[in-house]
């Protein structure tokens, strides 16, 4: 079965604009954007135990972004954007499950959350995640999976965007599914987080792309959050 799913309301529309409406608000959260799978030939991240990820830069991701975290309140704004982009993704993943019964009956534990620490991206024309990626890695992280990097990367399953406005000539290209899938204002597109879904961003010379994505995890939340609150 296909696993890009792709959902599309008028509720991931209305955040779509939130997110890009705070984007244009919030200069002062705005960070050079980076990478955590640096390639060989570059400073790899040195592990963070913040909440707020800060590995190297990569040339390989242009752009400019903003971290969210929707567990952190010192930041009211934020954080209202956060928890409602958390919920949204949420309820598009148990779409995704529903779909496919299977995934979730085989993932460790039979459970999982979306991670509540994701990235506002914003990629002006020329700019992009150039490079071929997956989202799961080791990310220096112990044996158990404790440690290295705040999102646990080797617990990652899943990946989703949010593609905030459309762009004629931008996307995701899947290297191995041959599969381009359109940036479209409002769409949230959930797909595994591993090696068989390589991907990369398609760079638009003409028009600016926005972004939200983030990463869903195996396990439960609250082990989750009990590893942070030791870290």
């Amino acid at each position: 079965m296909q696993l890009i799913g792709t959902f599309r309301n008028a509720g991931y529309e209305a955040l779509a604009d939130g997110v890009i409406a705070f984007f244009d608000r919030r200069p002062d959260l705005q960070r050079r954007g980076v990478a955590f799978a640096a390639p060989a030939d570059q400073p790899q991240a040195s592990p963070s135990h913040s909440a707020s990820p800060s590995p190297s830069p990569s040339l390989d991701k242009v752009s400019t972004d903003i971290s969210l975290v929707a567990i952190d309140r010192s930041d009211p704004e934020a954080f209202a954007l956060a928890e409602v982009i958390v919920r949204g993704v949420g309820a598009g993943l148990e779409r995704w499950l529903q779909q496919r019964p299977l995934f979730r009956a085989c993932c460790p534990g039979q459970a999982l959350f979306v991670n509540p620490i994701f990235n506002l991206q914003r990629y002006a024309p020329g700019e992009g995640f150039r490079s071929w990626h997956c989202d799961w890695t080791f990310a220096a992280a112990n044996a158990d999976g404790s440690g290295g990097e705040a999102t646990e990367p080797i617990r990652r399953v899943l990946a989703w965007i949010l593609y905030c406005n459309d762009l004629p000539d931008g996307g995701t290209e899947f290297h191995w599914q041959e599969h381009h899938e359109p940036a479209e204002r409002g769409k949230l597109a959930i797909f595994p987080a591993g090696l068989s879904h390589i991907h990369r961003g398609r760079v638009s010379h003409t028009h600016t792309k926005t972004i939200a994505t983030g990463w869903i995890n195996a396990g439960s939340l609250d082990d989750y959050l009990k590893r942070l609150a030791q870290a």
